[in-house]
């Protein structure tokens, strides 16, 4: 991965990861050298250290947008190596202490994946609550909770980053815009997250999306938990669970 822009500026960099191509994101400050790293999935405790070396930054913080294993797996590897606190919404804390209740399964299934022995490292875990504001590399976040796909979902919402470089290999965006959403699996372009998972709700996914989403500006850049970029007036326009929430809310 290239870092796009002059030394000393932030940037935004995200990697599709694992089984599940998860997209993982580190955001930074090269002059502070410092970021911040979004839902480290599979593979991540590799791919982190090495984007964070290449960008000369270390991590102050891994915020987590939902508990489900996909974004969650490098969280103990991680939050032990860089010793740094982890970041997620106590409604999703019963997914930290046994991922495999997120498929309804038995905790030996994380041995059939190849994952034995969880072990998070709850020493490291801090609470996120809708509303709070949070700073990390210079960089406000903005944390909403968006129940549905899971209870604790939340989305964060990077403030004034307008110009910051993007490097995504799956994403048409090469700078952003002022506001940049981290918006997990609360939704995709064309799509959203699934509900059918256990404690996932369709009600709730279709009040976060007109609660979260539906009030940012049409510019905002949207880097979800899957899949390519978009923009807020994008999904706006086009997607149509979108319409399908707004039409149940109006």
């Amino acid at each position: 991965m290239t870092f796009a822009g002059p030394s000393g500026e932030r940037f935004v960099v995200g990697v599709p990861l694992g089984r599940w191509q998860a997209n993982c994101y580190v955001i930074g400050d090269r002059a502070r050298g410092s970021a911040v790293v979004v839902d480290p999935g599979e593979l991540a405790d590799d791919e982190v250290p090495r984007l964070l070396v290449d960008a000369g930054v270390s991590c102050e913080a891994i915020l987590l947008t939902h508990g489900h294993l996909d974004h969650l797996w490098s969280v103990p590897t991680l939050a032990r190596s860089l010793d740094v606190p982890v970041l997620l919404h106590p409604d999703d804390r019963w997914l930290w202490d046994d991922p495999a209740a997120a498929f309804g399964a038995p905790p030996q299934m994380l041995a059939e994946l190849g994952l034995s022995g969880w072990d998070p490292p709850t020493e490291h875990l801090r609470d996120v609550t809708d509303g709070q504001g949070l700073s990390f590399a210079g960089i406000r976040f903005d944390v909403a909770h968006n129940p549905g796909h899971t209870p604790g979902h939340v989305t964060y919402l990077g403030r004034e980053l307008s110009g910051v470089p993007v490097s995504f290999s799956l994403g048409d965006a090469d700078t952003a815009p002022g506001e940049v959403l981290f918006s997990g699996d609360l939704v995709f372009a064309g799509s959203i997250g699934r509900t059918d998972f256990p404690r996932g709700s369709t009600a709730a996914m279709m009040r976060s999306l007109v609660d979260t989403l539906l009030p940012l500006g049409d510019d905002t850049l949207v880097l979800s938990g899957h899949g390519t970029d978009t923009t807020v007036g994008r999904e706006r326009a086009t997607n149509p669970y979108l319409r399908q929430a707004l039409a149940r809310h109006r």
